[in-house]
Protein backbone atom coordinates (compact mmCIF):
# COMPACT_ATOMS: atom_id res chain seq x y z
CA UNK A 1 0.00 0.00 0.00
CA UNK A 2 1.19 3.55 -1.08
CA UNK A 3 2.07 6.32 1.52
CA UNK A 4 -0.66 8.86 0.35
CA UNK A 5 -3.46 5.93 1.56
CA UNK A 6 -5.09 6.69 4.84
CA UNK A 7 -5.52 2.89 6.04
CA UNK A 8 -3.51 -0.16 6.06
CA UNK A 9 -5.08 -3.31 4.79
CA UNK A 10 -5.72 -4.00 8.00
CA UNK A 11 -7.53 -1.21 8.94
CA UNK A 12 -9.25 -1.38 5.59
CA UNK A 13 -10.53 -4.89 6.51
CA UNK A 14 -11.33 -3.16 10.16
CA UNK A 15 -13.61 -0.90 8.38
CA UNK A 16 -15.29 -3.44 5.80
CA UNK A 17 -15.91 -5.81 8.59
CA UNK A 18 -18.07 -2.99 10.15
CA UNK A 19 -19.93 -2.13 7.01
CA UNK A 20 -17.83 0.52 5.30
CA UNK A 21 -18.52 0.76 1.64
CA UNK A 22 -15.49 3.56 0.94
CA UNK A 23 -13.25 1.39 2.85
CA UNK A 24 -14.73 -1.83 0.89
CA UNK A 25 -14.13 0.32 -2.93
CA UNK A 26 -10.60 1.24 -1.80
CA UNK A 27 -10.00 -2.30 -1.49
CA UNK A 28 -11.43 -3.21 -4.06
CA UNK A 29 -9.37 -0.46 -6.07
CA UNK A 30 -6.43 -1.62 -4.51
CA UNK A 31 -6.22 -5.18 -4.80
CA UNK A 32 -8.79 -6.16 -7.83
CA UNK A 33 -5.79 -5.85 -10.66
CA UNK A 34 -3.50 -7.90 -9.30
CA UNK A 35 -6.26 -10.88 -7.92
CA UNK A 36 -7.38 -10.56 -11.86
CA UNK A 37 -3.83 -11.41 -13.10
CA UNK A 38 -3.56 -14.46 -10.55
CA UNK A 39 -7.11 -15.83 -12.26
CA UNK A 40 -6.55 -14.83 -15.40
CA UNK A 41 -3.48 -16.50 -15.52
CA UNK A 42 -5.44 -19.91 -13.95
CA UNK A 43 -8.15 -19.61 -16.25
CA UNK A 44 -7.06 -18.61 -19.37
CA UNK A 45 -10.58 -17.06 -19.78
CA UNK A 46 -11.25 -12.79 -19.65
CA UNK A 47 -14.93 -13.79 -18.71
CA UNK A 48 -13.92 -16.58 -16.38
CA UNK A 49 -11.45 -14.36 -14.56
CA UNK A 50 -14.60 -11.57 -14.18
CA UNK A 51 -17.09 -13.79 -13.01
CA UNK A 52 -14.61 -15.31 -10.42
CA UNK A 53 -13.48 -11.69 -8.94
CA UNK A 54 -17.08 -11.03 -8.66
CA UNK A 55 -17.30 -13.84 -6.04
CA UNK A 56 -14.36 -13.14 -4.56
CA UNK A 57 -15.19 -9.56 -3.56
CA UNK A 58 -19.45 -10.60 -3.57
CA UNK A 59 -18.51 -13.20 -0.71
CA UNK A 60 -15.80 -10.83 1.02
CA UNK A 61 -18.69 -8.70 1.90
CA UNK A 62 -20.74 -10.73 2.70
CA UNK A 63 -18.54 -12.80 4.65
CA UNK A 64 -17.60 -9.30 6.29
CA UNK A 65 -18.08 -10.01 10.03
CA UNK A 66 -14.98 -12.51 9.77
CA UNK A 67 -12.55 -9.98 8.39
CA UNK A 68 -11.17 -8.92 11.91
CA UNK A 69 -9.53 -12.49 12.65
CA UNK A 70 -7.64 -11.95 9.02
CA UNK A 71 -4.03 -11.12 10.15
CA UNK A 72 -2.39 -11.21 6.73
CA UNK A 73 -5.21 -9.44 4.04
CA UNK A 74 -2.97 -9.48 0.71
CA UNK A 75 -2.31 -12.98 1.32
CA UNK A 76 -5.76 -13.73 2.68
CA UNK A 77 -7.41 -12.37 -0.62
CA UNK A 78 -4.79 -14.49 -2.81
CA UNK A 79 -5.15 -17.54 -1.37
CA UNK A 80 -9.42 -17.08 -1.82
CA UNK A 81 -9.00 -16.27 -5.55
CA UNK A 82 -7.11 -19.01 -5.74
CA UNK A 83 -9.70 -21.17 -4.02
CA UNK A 84 -12.60 -19.71 -6.32
CA UNK A 85 -10.53 -20.12 -8.89
CA UNK A 86 -10.53 -24.14 -8.58
CA UNK A 87 -13.87 -24.00 -7.56
CA UNK A 88 -14.64 -22.28 -11.02
CA UNK A 89 -13.01 -24.80 -12.68
CA UNK A 90 -14.36 -27.89 -10.82
CA UNK A 91 -17.97 -26.06 -11.52
CA UNK A 92 -17.23 -25.38 -15.55
CA UNK A 93 -16.07 -29.27 -15.91
CA UNK A 94 -19.10 -30.43 -14.19
CA UNK A 95 -21.65 -27.63 -16.24
CA UNK A 96 -19.95 -28.95 -19.24
CA UNK A 97 -20.67 -32.96 -18.37
CA UNK A 98 -24.38 -31.81 -18.05
CA UNK A 99 -24.50 -29.30 -20.56
CA UNK A 100 -26.75 -31.40 -22.83
CA UNK A 101 -29.31 -32.44 -20.30
CA UNK A 102 -30.31 -28.39 -20.01
CA UNK A 103 -33.88 -27.28 -21.18
CA UNK A 104 -33.41 -24.56 -23.91
CA UNK A 105 -36.26 -22.40 -21.73
CA UNK A 106 -34.60 -22.55 -19.05
CA UNK A 107 -31.48 -21.29 -20.33
CA UNK A 108 -33.44 -18.52 -22.52
CA UNK A 109 -35.17 -17.35 -19.32
CA UNK A 110 -32.09 -16.93 -17.44
CA UNK A 111 -30.48 -14.90 -19.80
CA UNK A 112 -33.64 -12.54 -20.36
CA UNK A 113 -33.97 -12.08 -16.55
CA UNK A 114 -29.83 -11.04 -16.81
CA UNK A 115 -30.67 -8.74 -19.43
CA UNK A 116 -33.72 -7.02 -17.71
CA UNK A 117 -31.31 -6.56 -14.43
CA UNK A 118 -28.53 -5.15 -16.57
CA UNK A 119 -31.12 -2.53 -18.03
CA UNK A 120 -31.96 -1.40 -14.79
CA UNK A 121 -28.59 -1.11 -13.63
CA UNK A 122 -27.76 0.79 -16.73
CA UNK A 123 -30.55 3.21 -16.27
CA UNK A 124 -29.54 3.62 -12.92
CA UNK A 125 -26.65 4.36 -13.99
CA UNK A 126 -27.62 7.07 -16.50
CA UNK A 127 -30.01 8.57 -13.94
CA UNK A 128 -27.18 9.34 -11.51
CA UNK A 129 -24.63 10.78 -14.02
CA UNK A 130 -27.48 13.79 -15.18
CA UNK A 131 -27.38 14.58 -11.67
CA UNK A 132 -23.79 14.32 -10.91
CA UNK A 133 -21.21 17.46 -10.70
CA UNK A 134 -19.51 17.55 -14.05
CA UNK A 135 -16.30 16.84 -12.24
CA UNK A 136 -17.12 13.73 -10.64
CA UNK A 137 -18.82 12.58 -13.68
CA UNK A 138 -16.25 13.15 -15.88
CA UNK A 139 -13.66 10.41 -13.35
CA UNK A 140 -16.72 7.83 -13.08
CA UNK A 141 -16.24 7.91 -16.86
CA UNK A 142 -12.74 8.17 -17.29
CA UNK A 143 -12.42 5.33 -14.57
CA UNK A 144 -15.60 2.61 -16.06
CA UNK A 145 -15.71 3.82 -19.42
CA UNK A 146 -12.33 4.07 -20.24
CA UNK A 147 -10.77 1.59 -17.46
CA UNK A 148 -8.36 4.10 -16.60
CA UNK A 149 -6.36 3.82 -13.34
CA UNK A 150 -7.16 6.55 -10.68
CA UNK A 151 -3.21 7.80 -11.45
CA UNK A 152 -3.97 8.28 -14.98
CA UNK A 153 -7.13 10.24 -14.46
CA UNK A 154 -5.76 11.82 -11.50
CA UNK A 155 -2.24 13.31 -14.19
CA UNK A 156 -5.06 13.83 -16.89
CA UNK A 157 -7.05 16.23 -15.00
CA UNK A 158 -4.25 17.42 -12.64
CA UNK A 159 -6.03 16.24 -9.30
CA UNK A 160 -4.73 14.10 -6.55
CA UNK A 161 -4.81 10.35 -6.74
CA UNK A 162 -7.29 10.67 -3.41
CA UNK A 163 -9.17 13.36 -4.48
CA UNK A 164 -9.83 10.91 -7.74
CA UNK A 165 -10.58 7.44 -5.42
CA UNK A 166 -12.70 9.68 -3.55
CA UNK A 167 -15.06 11.41 -6.01
CA UNK A 168 -14.94 7.84 -7.52
CA UNK A 169 -16.32 6.15 -4.09
CA UNK A 170 -18.83 9.12 -4.09
CA UNK A 171 -20.15 8.51 -7.75
CA UNK A 172 -21.09 5.02 -6.83
CA UNK A 173 -22.39 6.06 -3.94
CA UNK A 174 -24.77 8.36 -6.20
CA UNK A 175 -25.80 5.55 -8.20
CA UNK A 176 -26.19 2.92 -5.27
CA UNK A 177 -28.69 5.85 -4.29
CA UNK A 178 -30.68 5.16 -7.57
CA UNK A 179 -30.85 1.61 -7.63
CA UNK A 180 -34.10 -0.55 -6.47
CA UNK A 181 -33.05 -2.27 -3.28
CA UNK A 182 -33.47 -5.85 -4.92
CA UNK A 183 -30.39 -4.94 -6.94
CA UNK A 184 -28.11 -3.48 -4.66
CA UNK A 185 -25.57 -5.99 -4.24
CA UNK A 186 -25.40 -7.28 -8.06
CA UNK A 187 -25.30 -3.71 -9.07
CA UNK A 188 -22.22 -2.56 -6.59
CA UNK A 189 -20.17 -5.69 -8.05
CA UNK A 190 -21.33 -4.75 -11.42
CA UNK A 191 -20.27 -0.99 -11.13
CA UNK A 192 -17.18 -2.02 -9.35
CA UNK A 193 -15.92 -4.35 -12.49
CA UNK A 194 -17.27 -2.03 -15.37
Amino acid sequence: MSSNQPYSEKDLFLRIAEGNETAFATLFNLYSTPLATIALRMLHSGPAKQEVMQEVFIKLWLNRDRLKEVQHPGAWLRKITIHECLQYLRKTSLYNSKLESLEPEGTSFNHALHAISVKEIQLAVKQALEVMPSQRRAIYELSRGKGMATKEIAAQLGLSDGYVRNAISAALSTIRSFLPDSLQLPAIIFLLFF
